[in-house]
Protein backbone atom coordinates (compact mmCIF):
# COMPACT_ATOMS: atom_id res chain seq x y z
CA UNK A 1 0.00 0.00 0.00
CA UNK A 2 1.43 3.38 -0.99
CA UNK A 3 1.75 6.13 1.58
CA UNK A 4 -1.05 8.70 1.80
CA UNK A 5 -1.64 11.42 4.35
CA UNK A 6 -3.87 10.43 7.25
CA UNK A 7 -5.80 12.52 9.78
CA UNK A 8 -8.55 11.71 12.24
CA UNK A 9 -10.72 14.59 10.96
CA UNK A 10 -11.57 13.76 7.36
CA UNK A 11 -11.29 16.03 4.29
CA UNK A 12 -14.06 16.34 1.69
CA UNK A 13 -13.03 17.89 -1.64
CA UNK A 14 -15.38 18.96 -4.42
CA UNK A 15 -14.79 17.67 -7.94
CA UNK A 16 -14.53 20.09 -10.83
CA UNK A 17 -12.40 21.31 -13.72
CA UNK A 18 -9.47 22.14 -11.42
CA UNK A 19 -8.96 18.47 -10.51
CA UNK A 20 -10.14 16.76 -13.67
CA UNK A 21 -6.61 15.77 -14.65
CA UNK A 22 -6.12 12.22 -13.27
CA UNK A 23 -2.66 13.16 -11.97
CA UNK A 24 -4.07 16.12 -10.04
CA UNK A 25 -6.90 14.01 -8.62
CA UNK A 26 -4.45 11.37 -7.47
CA UNK A 27 -2.29 14.05 -5.90
CA UNK A 28 -5.33 15.37 -4.01
CA UNK A 29 -5.97 11.90 -2.61
CA UNK A 30 -2.32 11.44 -1.66
CA UNK A 31 -2.46 14.83 0.07
CA UNK A 32 -5.32 13.69 2.29
CA UNK A 33 -8.71 13.76 0.55
CA UNK A 34 -11.02 11.14 2.09
CA UNK A 35 -14.28 11.89 0.25
CA UNK A 36 -14.85 13.39 -3.20
CA UNK A 37 -18.02 15.47 -3.51
CA UNK A 38 -20.01 15.57 -6.73
CA UNK A 39 -21.99 18.82 -6.82
CA UNK A 40 -25.13 17.85 -8.74
CA UNK A 41 -26.08 21.52 -9.14
CA UNK A 42 -23.37 21.79 -11.79
CA UNK A 43 -22.43 19.31 -14.48
CA UNK A 44 -23.85 16.21 -16.12
CA UNK A 45 -23.80 12.51 -15.26
CA UNK A 46 -21.28 11.99 -18.02
CA UNK A 47 -18.94 14.31 -16.10
CA UNK A 48 -19.76 12.74 -12.74
CA UNK A 49 -19.12 9.26 -14.14
CA UNK A 50 -15.63 10.33 -15.10
CA UNK A 51 -14.82 11.25 -11.49
CA UNK A 52 -16.51 8.11 -10.14
CA UNK A 53 -14.39 5.94 -12.42
CA UNK A 54 -11.19 7.82 -11.58
CA UNK A 55 -11.71 7.67 -7.81
CA UNK A 56 -12.40 3.94 -7.89
CA UNK A 57 -9.34 3.39 -10.08
CA UNK A 58 -7.12 5.40 -7.70
CA UNK A 59 -8.54 3.50 -4.71
CA UNK A 60 -7.36 0.25 -6.30
CA UNK A 61 -4.00 1.69 -7.25
CA UNK A 62 -3.17 3.22 -3.86
CA UNK A 63 -5.07 0.79 -1.63
CA UNK A 64 -7.16 3.62 -0.16
CA UNK A 65 -10.91 3.96 0.52
CA UNK A 66 -11.91 7.37 -0.83
CA UNK A 67 -15.70 7.64 -0.74
CA UNK A 68 -18.07 9.54 -3.04
CA UNK A 69 -20.62 12.09 -1.86
CA UNK A 70 -23.36 13.13 -4.30
CA UNK A 71 -24.79 16.51 -3.28
CA UNK A 72 -28.37 16.99 -4.53
CA UNK A 73 -29.31 20.34 -6.04
CA UNK A 74 -32.50 20.73 -4.03
CA UNK A 75 -35.36 23.10 -4.93
CA UNK A 76 -34.59 25.17 -8.04
CA UNK A 77 -34.18 28.72 -6.74
CA UNK A 78 -31.86 30.37 -9.21
CA UNK A 79 -31.54 33.17 -11.71
CA UNK A 80 -32.27 31.74 -15.16
CA UNK A 81 -29.72 31.40 -17.90
CA UNK A 82 -28.43 34.79 -19.09
CA UNK A 83 -26.27 35.49 -22.12
CA UNK A 84 -24.16 37.77 -19.95
CA UNK A 85 -24.27 39.35 -16.50
CA UNK A 86 -26.70 42.25 -16.08
CA UNK A 87 -25.19 45.41 -14.55
CA UNK A 88 -27.23 46.92 -11.72
CA UNK A 89 -26.90 49.73 -9.18
CA UNK A 90 -28.66 50.59 -5.89
CA UNK A 91 -31.98 52.25 -6.62
CA UNK A 92 -32.57 50.41 -9.91
CA UNK A 93 -35.87 48.61 -10.40
CA UNK A 94 -35.93 45.06 -11.81
CA UNK A 95 -38.58 42.56 -12.80
CA UNK A 96 -38.20 38.84 -12.12
CA UNK A 97 -40.40 36.33 -13.95
CA UNK A 98 -40.74 32.58 -13.51
CA UNK A 99 -41.68 32.36 -17.19
CA UNK A 100 -39.27 32.88 -20.07
CA UNK A 101 -37.45 36.19 -19.83
CA UNK A 102 -37.94 38.93 -22.33
CA UNK A 103 -36.56 42.44 -22.82
CA UNK A 104 -36.22 44.12 -19.45
CA UNK A 105 -37.31 41.02 -17.51
CA UNK A 106 -34.92 38.65 -15.72
CA UNK A 107 -35.89 34.95 -15.80
CA UNK A 108 -35.79 32.95 -12.58
CA UNK A 109 -35.86 29.18 -12.06
CA UNK A 110 -38.25 29.39 -9.13
CA UNK A 111 -41.82 28.64 -10.16
CA UNK A 112 -43.51 29.85 -6.96
CA UNK A 113 -41.39 32.95 -6.28
CA UNK A 114 -44.31 35.33 -6.89
CA UNK A 115 -46.42 33.35 -4.37
CA UNK A 116 -43.72 33.06 -1.74
CA UNK A 117 -42.90 36.79 -1.37
CA UNK A 118 -44.77 39.88 -0.22
CA UNK A 119 -44.03 43.61 -0.65
CA UNK A 120 -41.23 44.62 1.71
CA UNK A 121 -39.49 41.22 1.68
CA UNK A 122 -35.77 41.07 0.94
CA UNK A 123 -34.44 38.70 -1.73
CA UNK A 124 -30.76 37.78 -1.78
CA UNK A 125 -28.88 36.63 -4.88
CA UNK A 126 -25.46 34.94 -4.99
CA UNK A 127 -25.14 34.37 -1.22
CA UNK A 128 -26.16 37.94 -0.45
CA UNK A 129 -23.85 39.75 -2.84
CA UNK A 130 -27.01 41.23 -4.35
CA UNK A 131 -29.83 42.50 -2.10
CA UNK A 132 -33.26 43.26 -3.54
CA UNK A 133 -36.46 44.57 -1.95
CA UNK A 134 -39.85 43.36 -3.18
CA UNK A 135 -42.02 46.27 -4.33
CA UNK A 136 -44.86 44.33 -5.90
CA UNK A 137 -45.86 40.77 -6.81
CA UNK A 138 -48.71 39.51 -8.97
CA UNK A 139 -48.80 36.25 -6.97
CA UNK A 140 -48.45 34.23 -10.17
CA UNK A 141 -45.20 34.75 -12.05
CA UNK A 142 -43.89 38.31 -11.85
CA UNK A 143 -42.14 40.25 -9.06
CA UNK A 144 -41.04 43.90 -9.20
CA UNK A 145 -37.96 44.72 -7.10
CA UNK A 146 -35.67 47.53 -6.05
CA UNK A 147 -31.90 47.05 -5.85
CA UNK A 148 -30.53 47.69 -2.37
CA UNK A 149 -26.97 46.50 -2.99
CA UNK A 150 -24.92 44.86 -5.72
CA UNK A 151 -23.37 45.71 -9.07
CA UNK A 152 -24.48 42.84 -11.33
CA UNK A 153 -26.71 39.78 -11.57
CA UNK A 154 -25.04 36.74 -13.05
CA UNK A 155 -26.49 33.74 -14.83
CA UNK A 156 -27.65 30.76 -12.73
CA UNK A 157 -26.90 32.41 -9.37
CA UNK A 158 -28.75 31.17 -6.30
CA UNK A 159 -31.74 32.95 -4.75
CA UNK A 160 -32.55 33.08 -1.02
CA UNK A 161 -35.57 34.41 0.86
CA UNK A 162 -34.20 34.92 4.39
CA UNK A 163 -36.78 34.21 7.05
CA UNK A 164 -39.49 33.27 4.54
CA UNK A 165 -40.89 29.75 4.06
CA UNK A 166 -40.74 28.38 0.53
CA UNK A 167 -43.50 26.36 -1.09
CA UNK A 168 -41.30 24.25 -3.35
CA UNK A 169 -40.84 20.61 -2.27
CA UNK A 170 -37.47 19.78 -0.68
CA UNK A 171 -36.81 16.99 -3.18
CA UNK A 172 -37.21 18.30 -6.73
CA UNK A 173 -37.98 16.25 -9.84
CA UNK A 174 -34.30 16.57 -10.80
CA UNK A 175 -33.32 15.24 -7.39
CA UNK A 176 -35.50 12.13 -7.79
CA UNK A 177 -33.90 11.51 -11.20
CA UNK A 178 -30.45 11.97 -9.66
CA UNK A 179 -31.30 9.57 -6.84
CA UNK A 180 -32.01 6.90 -9.43
CA UNK A 181 -28.55 7.47 -10.90
CA UNK A 182 -26.98 7.45 -7.42
CA UNK A 183 -28.65 4.13 -6.57
CA UNK A 184 -27.59 2.62 -9.88
CA UNK A 185 -23.94 3.58 -9.29
CA UNK A 186 -23.97 2.58 -5.59
CA UNK A 187 -22.53 5.93 -4.51
CA UNK A 188 -21.69 5.76 -0.81
CA UNK A 189 -23.19 9.05 0.44
CA UNK A 190 -25.91 11.45 -0.72
CA UNK A 191 -26.44 14.93 0.74
CA UNK A 192 -29.98 16.33 0.78
CA UNK A 193 -30.00 20.10 0.22
CA UNK A 194 -32.36 22.45 2.05
CA UNK A 195 -33.73 19.80 4.42
CA UNK A 196 -36.67 21.24 6.34
CA UNK A 197 -38.10 18.30 8.29
CA UNK A 198 -37.15 14.72 9.21
CA UNK A 199 -39.72 13.40 6.73
CA UNK A 200 -37.51 14.71 3.90
CA UNK A 201 -34.76 12.32 5.00
CA UNK A 202 -37.16 9.42 5.50
CA UNK A 203 -38.64 9.83 2.00
CA UNK A 204 -35.18 9.58 0.45
CA UNK A 205 -34.25 6.60 2.62
CA UNK A 206 -37.40 4.73 1.62
CA UNK A 207 -36.71 5.45 -2.05
CA UNK A 208 -33.09 4.24 -1.84
CA UNK A 209 -34.12 1.07 -0.03
CA UNK A 210 -36.66 0.29 -2.74
CA UNK A 211 -33.84 0.69 -5.25
CA UNK A 212 -31.65 -1.74 -3.29
CA UNK A 213 -29.01 0.93 -2.64
CA UNK A 214 -26.85 1.00 0.49
CA UNK A 215 -26.25 4.74 0.11
CA UNK A 216 -26.04 6.64 3.42
CA UNK A 217 -27.85 9.96 3.85
CA UNK A 218 -26.40 13.29 4.95
CA UNK A 219 -28.81 16.10 5.86
CA UNK A 220 -27.61 19.61 5.01
CA UNK A 221 -28.69 22.16 7.61
CA UNK A 222 -29.21 25.43 5.74
CA UNK A 223 -32.84 26.46 6.39
CA UNK A 224 -34.45 27.99 9.52
CA UNK A 225 -37.02 25.17 9.50
CA UNK A 226 -34.18 22.65 9.81
CA UNK A 227 -32.92 24.40 12.93
CA UNK A 228 -36.40 24.09 14.45
CA UNK A 229 -36.41 20.33 13.81
CA UNK A 230 -32.68 19.75 14.39
CA UNK A 231 -33.02 16.98 16.99
CA UNK A 232 -35.36 14.88 14.87
CA UNK A 233 -33.37 15.47 11.66
CA UNK A 234 -30.16 14.34 13.38
CA UNK A 235 -31.96 11.28 14.74
CA UNK A 236 -33.09 10.00 11.32
CA UNK A 237 -29.98 10.96 9.30
CA UNK A 238 -26.73 9.02 8.92
CA UNK A 239 -24.72 12.27 9.01
CA UNK A 240 -25.29 16.03 9.08
CA UNK A 241 -23.62 18.93 7.28
CA UNK A 242 -23.37 22.45 8.67
CA UNK A 243 -23.89 24.17 5.28
CA UNK A 244 -22.80 27.64 6.32
CA UNK A 245 -23.19 29.24 2.89
CA UNK A 246 -26.96 29.20 2.56
CA UNK A 247 -27.45 29.05 6.33
CA UNK A 248 -25.56 32.33 6.61
CA UNK A 249 -28.01 34.10 4.33
CA UNK A 250 -31.13 32.44 5.79
CA UNK A 251 -30.36 33.52 9.37
CA UNK A 252 -28.38 36.50 10.73
CA UNK A 253 -24.76 35.80 9.88
CA UNK A 254 -23.61 36.50 13.45
CA UNK A 255 -25.68 33.51 14.62
CA UNK A 256 -23.92 31.00 12.35
CA UNK A 257 -20.98 30.26 14.72
CA UNK A 258 -23.37 29.59 17.59
CA UNK A 259 -25.51 27.29 15.46
CA UNK A 260 -22.40 25.50 14.21
CA UNK A 261 -21.52 24.57 17.77
CA UNK A 262 -25.10 23.61 18.61
CA UNK A 263 -25.46 21.40 15.53
CA UNK A 264 -22.17 19.64 16.32
CA UNK A 265 -23.22 19.04 19.94
CA UNK A 266 -26.56 17.66 18.76
CA UNK A 267 -24.82 15.25 16.38
CA UNK A 268 -22.48 14.10 19.15
CA UNK A 269 -25.49 13.37 21.34
CA UNK A 270 -27.03 11.22 18.61
CA UNK A 271 -23.72 9.64 17.60
CA UNK A 272 -23.91 11.00 14.04
CA UNK A 273 -20.95 12.26 11.97
CA UNK A 274 -21.01 16.01 11.32
CA UNK A 275 -19.36 17.97 8.50
CA UNK A 276 -18.47 21.68 8.57
CA UNK A 277 -18.57 23.24 5.11
CA UNK A 278 -18.31 26.46 3.08
CA UNK A 279 -15.59 29.09 2.64
CA UNK A 280 -13.03 27.24 4.74
CA UNK A 281 -10.14 28.24 2.47
CA UNK A 282 -12.02 30.59 0.15
CA UNK A 283 -9.05 32.83 -0.56
CA UNK A 284 -7.10 29.84 -1.88
CA UNK A 285 -9.38 29.76 -4.91
CA UNK A 286 -7.10 32.54 -6.19
CA UNK A 287 -4.21 32.75 -3.70
CA UNK A 288 -1.51 30.24 -2.84
CA UNK A 289 -1.91 30.71 0.94
CA UNK A 290 -4.88 31.10 3.33
CA UNK A 291 -5.73 33.95 5.66
CA UNK A 292 -5.10 33.64 9.39
CA UNK A 293 -8.87 33.77 9.92
CA UNK A 294 -9.39 30.76 7.64
CA UNK A 295 -6.74 28.76 9.46
CA UNK A 296 -8.43 29.58 12.77
CA UNK A 297 -11.84 28.65 11.36
CA UNK A 298 -10.69 25.16 10.36
CA UNK A 299 -8.92 24.60 13.67
CA UNK A 300 -12.03 25.71 15.56
CA UNK A 301 -14.13 23.21 13.59
CA UNK A 302 -11.79 20.49 14.84
CA UNK A 303 -11.96 21.79 18.41
CA UNK A 304 -15.77 21.94 18.16
CA UNK A 305 -15.75 18.23 17.28
CA UNK A 306 -16.33 18.03 13.52
CA UNK A 307 -15.85 14.62 11.88
CA UNK A 308 -14.97 16.21 8.53
CA UNK A 309 -14.35 19.57 6.87
CA UNK A 310 -15.16 20.40 3.27
CA UNK A 311 -13.55 22.28 0.39
CA UNK A 312 -15.79 23.55 -2.41
CA UNK A 313 -14.49 26.01 -5.00
CA UNK A 314 -10.97 25.56 -3.65
CA UNK A 315 -10.65 22.16 -5.35
CA UNK A 316 -13.35 22.37 -8.03
CA UNK A 317 -12.38 25.62 -9.78
CA UNK A 318 -9.47 27.01 -7.74
CA UNK A 319 -5.99 27.76 -8.99
CA UNK A 320 -4.31 25.78 -6.17
CA UNK A 321 -6.41 22.64 -5.50
CA UNK A 322 -3.59 20.39 -4.26
CA UNK A 323 -2.03 23.07 -2.08
CA UNK A 324 -5.45 23.81 -0.55
CA UNK A 325 -5.75 20.16 0.54
CA UNK A 326 -2.18 20.11 1.85
CA UNK A 327 -2.80 23.30 3.78
CA UNK A 328 -5.99 21.92 5.29
CA UNK A 329 -4.22 18.69 6.22
CA UNK A 330 -1.49 20.65 8.03
CA UNK A 331 -4.08 22.65 9.96
CA UNK A 332 -5.93 19.48 10.95
CA UNK A 333 -2.70 17.81 12.07
CA UNK A 334 -1.85 20.76 14.31
CA UNK A 335 -5.37 21.00 15.76
CA UNK A 336 -5.43 17.26 16.51
CA UNK A 337 -2.56 17.71 18.97
CA UNK A 338 -5.00 19.41 21.34
CA UNK A 339 -5.97 16.78 23.95
CA UNK A 340 -9.41 18.33 24.49
CA UNK A 341 -10.76 16.87 21.23
CA UNK A 342 -10.50 13.32 22.56
CA UNK A 343 -12.96 11.37 24.74
CA UNK A 344 -16.31 13.14 24.50
CA UNK A 345 -18.28 13.60 27.69
CA UNK A 346 -21.36 11.50 28.32
CA UNK A 347 -22.36 7.88 28.15
CA UNK A 348 -24.60 5.72 25.95
CA UNK A 349 -28.34 6.17 26.38
CA UNK A 350 -29.62 3.42 28.69
CA UNK A 351 -33.04 3.67 27.01
CA UNK A 352 -31.69 3.02 23.52
CA UNK A 353 -32.55 -0.35 21.91
CA UNK A 354 -28.84 -0.65 21.04
CA UNK A 355 -27.65 0.22 24.56
CA UNK A 356 -25.75 -3.01 25.27
CA UNK A 357 -23.80 -2.80 22.01
CA UNK A 358 -23.19 0.92 22.50
CA UNK A 359 -21.95 0.31 26.03
CA UNK A 360 -19.38 -2.22 24.79
CA UNK A 361 -18.00 0.33 22.32
CA UNK A 362 -17.98 3.12 24.92
CA UNK A 363 -16.19 0.86 27.39
CA UNK A 364 -13.64 -0.12 24.75
CA UNK A 365 -12.79 3.54 24.14
CA UNK A 366 -12.55 4.22 27.87
CA UNK A 367 -10.40 1.16 28.47
CA UNK A 368 -8.11 2.00 25.56
CA UNK A 369 -7.15 5.21 27.31
CA UNK A 370 -6.69 3.53 30.68
CA UNK A 371 -4.35 0.78 29.44
CA UNK A 372 -2.56 2.81 26.75
CA UNK A 373 -3.79 0.64 23.88
CA UNK A 374 -2.19 1.32 20.51
CA UNK A 375 -5.19 0.20 18.46
CA UNK A 376 -8.94 -0.29 18.69
CA UNK A 377 -10.18 -2.97 16.31
CA UNK A 378 -13.82 -3.43 15.44
CA UNK A 379 -15.20 -6.40 13.52
CA UNK A 380 -18.49 -5.41 11.92
CA UNK A 381 -20.76 -6.26 9.00
CA UNK A 382 -23.26 -3.39 9.11
CA UNK A 383 -20.68 -0.75 10.04
CA UNK A 384 -22.57 0.27 13.19
CA UNK A 385 -19.60 -0.54 15.43
CA UNK A 386 -17.43 1.87 13.44
CA UNK A 387 -19.94 4.69 13.99
CA UNK A 388 -19.96 3.97 17.72
CA UNK A 389 -16.19 3.79 18.15
CA UNK A 390 -15.73 7.04 16.21
CA UNK A 391 -18.51 8.65 18.25
CA UNK A 392 -16.50 8.56 21.48
CA UNK A 393 -13.33 10.08 19.98
CA UNK A 394 -10.63 7.77 21.40
CA UNK A 395 -7.04 8.90 21.08
CA UNK A 396 -6.28 5.30 20.12
CA UNK A 397 -6.26 4.54 16.38
CA UNK A 398 -9.44 2.85 15.08
CA UNK A 399 -9.22 -0.03 12.60
CA UNK A 400 -12.37 -1.64 11.22
CA UNK A 401 -12.36 -5.08 9.60
CA UNK A 402 -15.39 -6.23 7.63
CA UNK A 403 -16.44 -8.87 5.15
CA UNK A 404 -18.99 -6.45 3.71
CA UNK A 405 -17.35 -4.66 0.75
CA UNK A 406 -20.30 -2.24 0.43
CA UNK A 407 -19.35 -0.35 3.60
CA UNK A 408 -15.56 -0.18 3.17
CA UNK A 409 -15.52 3.23 1.49
CA UNK A 410 -18.66 4.48 3.28
CA UNK A 411 -16.84 4.37 6.61
CA UNK A 412 -14.13 6.68 5.32
CA UNK A 413 -16.23 9.67 6.40
CA UNK A 414 -16.03 8.66 10.07
CA UNK A 415 -13.64 10.38 12.44
CA UNK A 416 -10.43 8.40 12.86
CA UNK A 417 -11.69 5.26 11.10
CA UNK A 418 -9.64 3.16 8.67
CA UNK A 419 -11.45 0.17 7.18
CA UNK A 420 -10.09 -3.08 5.71
CA UNK A 421 -11.68 -6.00 3.94
CA UNK A 422 -11.46 -9.28 5.88
CA UNK A 423 -13.38 -12.45 5.08
CA UNK A 424 -11.69 -15.26 7.04
CA UNK A 425 -14.09 -15.10 9.99
CA UNK A 426 -13.98 -18.53 11.60
CA UNK A 427 -13.67 -19.00 15.34
CA UNK A 428 -13.35 -15.80 17.38
CA UNK A 429 -9.87 -16.22 18.84
CA UNK A 430 -8.12 -17.41 15.66
CA UNK A 431 -9.66 -14.40 13.88
CA UNK A 432 -8.41 -12.01 16.58
CA UNK A 433 -4.87 -13.32 16.42
CA UNK A 434 -4.88 -13.31 12.62
CA UNK A 435 -5.86 -9.61 12.65
CA UNK A 436 -3.15 -8.89 15.24
CA UNK A 437 -0.60 -10.22 12.77
CA UNK A 438 -2.15 -8.20 9.93
CA UNK A 439 -2.03 -4.82 11.69
CA UNK A 440 1.48 -5.61 12.93
CA UNK A 441 2.64 -6.40 9.40
CA UNK A 442 1.03 -3.17 8.17
CA UNK A 443 3.16 -1.25 10.68
CA UNK A 444 0.25 0.05 12.76
CA UNK A 445 1.39 -1.75 15.92
CA UNK A 446 4.52 -3.45 17.23
CA UNK A 447 5.18 -6.62 19.19
CA UNK A 448 3.97 -6.23 22.76
CA UNK A 449 1.48 -3.41 22.05
CA UNK A 450 -1.95 -3.66 23.63
CA UNK A 451 -4.89 -3.92 21.22
CA UNK A 452 -8.58 -3.84 22.15
CA UNK A 453 -11.13 -5.72 20.04
CA UNK A 454 -14.89 -5.27 19.87
CA UNK A 455 -16.61 -8.25 18.25
CA UNK A 456 -19.89 -10.10 18.07
CA UNK A 457 -19.85 -13.67 19.33
CA UNK A 458 -20.39 -15.94 17.56
CA UNK A 459 -18.86 -14.17 14.55
CA UNK A 460 -20.93 -15.99 11.97
CA UNK A 461 -24.22 -14.83 13.54
CA UNK A 462 -23.53 -11.17 12.61
CA UNK A 463 -25.32 -9.86 15.67
CA UNK A 464 -24.62 -6.54 17.37
CA UNK A 465 -21.28 -6.11 19.11
CA UNK A 466 -21.40 -7.91 22.44
CA UNK A 467 -17.81 -8.75 23.36
CA UNK A 468 -14.68 -6.81 24.34
CA UNK A 469 -11.29 -8.55 24.18
CA UNK A 470 -7.84 -7.27 25.21
CA UNK A 471 -4.80 -8.75 23.49
CA UNK A 472 -1.10 -8.09 23.05
CA UNK A 473 0.59 -8.18 19.67
CA UNK A 474 2.54 -11.45 19.42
Amino acid sequence: MQKVTYNRVKIIATAGPACKDPAVLEELIRAGVDILRLNLSHGTWEEYDYFIEQVRRINLKLGVRVALLADLQGPKMRIGKLEKAIPIAPGDELIFSSRLGRDGIIPVEYETLARDVSPGDVILVEDGRVRLKVLETDGVQTVRLKVLAGDRIGSRKGINLPGRPISLPTISEKDWDDLLEIAHRQIEWVAISFVRRPEDVQEVRYFLRRMGASTHIMAKIERPEALEHLERIAAVSDAVMVARGDLGVEIPVEEVPLWQKKIIRTCHRWGKPVVVATQMLETMIQNASPTRAEVTDIANAVLDGADAVMLSGETSVGAYPVEAVRQMQRILMAAETDPTIYRLAGQPDANSPTYLSDAVCWTACTLASEVGAKALVGLTYSGYTAFQLARWRPQTDIFIFTSNPRILTTLNLLWGVRAYYYRKEEATYPTIYDILHIIRDMGHVQTGDVVIFTVSMPLQARQRTNTLHIAQVP
